[in-house]
């Protein structure tokens, strides 16, 4: 199957060389305000899917600390995640997805084990029920909760990652597999970045791990990007999704959804012990897998992959309405805003995703 450069044009240039710089100037308005809303996109609902939208901080329904809260996490969630996608869709089509994962993986591990430390804490922030959910998995040995790793850096990957980029890529699959950043662009995230994790580090409470945890989590992080990499360079050359064709019927979009609100149910729903951490362990690894494989299908396109995120997204935003914040006292009138708040946003993002515009492009393209 022949890929796109090298279909030649009547006149014997390749047809890419002709035609796209043509149309890169004809669409650059467009395209560089739709890419701006994008970006606007990852950095709100990164913050909304990693901390505001569980409603578990004092701060919930302070329309102060949450804007604050909303700035700090755009920086700490958002601008990572869009370094990542940048380097993975710069990288090409080898670089997809399960490349993508690997990175937030790592950026998953960077934050609960570098930045602000949770998952060697023994009581972080005061927020209640923090040693329940510890004691019963707890591994003595490495210092750390089998429960919590397993909360913390899966909740990181999905919800403070992947789902938002999922969401915000549906929005213009014309543009799902093209940077987003450019030099300057790239410079801001990344100083933005920074500036949010050492303020995270520059409160004593993030500082829970020893030298040996510190190093062990650096080996981790170094052992995903490693990971990321391979799988690049594995699927380079395999064609694009868009050009494996089975013939096999889209999968239904409330079906997808469906799929992302029991993932996501079943783990919140497990006991703090052993036995809930390998179901909610299982659970994950059956949607990543099924997931991963579909992408590789043409019966499954940005549209699926938004509804498993919105699933996931819509999930905990409701949850969030059957339990009080952890820390501080918040009046029900301020807790109920803020999760109708949090949860409409979810909602317009996740319906802006799955309206069907453009998608039939991406696959034929």
């Amino acid at each position: 199957m022949r890929s796109r450069e090298r279909v030649p044009s009547v006149a014997g240039m390749p047809h890419s060389e002709k035609t796209l710089p043509e149309r890169a100037r004809r669409d650059a308005p467009t395209h560089r305000g739709g890419r701006t809303i994008q970006i606007l996109a990852v950095l709100a609902l990164a913050g909304i899917g990693a901390e505001l939208l569980a409603a578990y901080a004092e701060t919930t329904g302070d329309l102060g600390g949450v804007a604050f809260s909303l700035v700090l996490f755009a920086a700490l969630y958002g601008t990572p995640a869009l370094l990542a996608r940048d380097l993975a869709r710069r990288l090409g089509w080898g670089w997809g997805w399960p490349s993508m994962l690997c990175l937030f993986a790592a950026l998953g591990v960077t934050q609960a084990c570098l930045i602000d430390q949770s998952l060697f804490s023994a009581d972080y922030g005061g927020y209640a029920g923090w040693a329940e959910n510890r004691e019963p998995t707890l591994i003595p040995a490495l210092g750390f909760s089998g429960f919590n790793a397993y909360s913390f850096l899966m909740g990181h990957l999905v919800y403070s990652f992947a789902a938002p980029m999922a969401l915000a890529e549906a929005w213009s699959p014309r543009r799902a597999r093209t940077p987003w950043l450019g030099r300057v662009g790239t410079t801001i995230a990344a100083l933005a970045y920074l500036l949010a994790a050492l303020m995270i580090l520059g409160d004593e409470s993030s500082h829970s791990g020893s030298v040996a945890q510190l190093f062990g989590a650096g080996a981790v992080v170094t052992a995903l990007v490693g990971i990321a990499v391979l799988c690049g360079r594995r699927s380079r050359g395999a064609g694009s999704p868009a050009e494996c064709r089975d013939g096999r019927r889209r999968v239904p979009i409330w079906m997808a959804i469906i799929v992302g609100l029991v993932a996501g149910l079943v783990p919140d729903l497990m006991p703090p012990t052993w036995l809930g951490t390998a179901l909610s362990i299982a659970v994950t690894a059956a949607l990543g897998t099924g997931v991963l494989v579909a992408s590789r299908r043409s019966w499954w396109t940005g549209r699926q992959m938004a509804a498993v995120a919105f699933g996931l997204l819509l999930e905990r935003g409701l949850l969030a309405f059957t339990y009080y914040p952890l820390a501080g006292e918040v009046t029900a009138a301020a807790k109920y805003g803020h999760n109708i708040v949090m949860l409409l946003a979810v909602l317009l993002a996740g319906v802006l995703a799955l309206l069907p515009r453009g998608h039939e492009q991406e696959r034929s393209r």
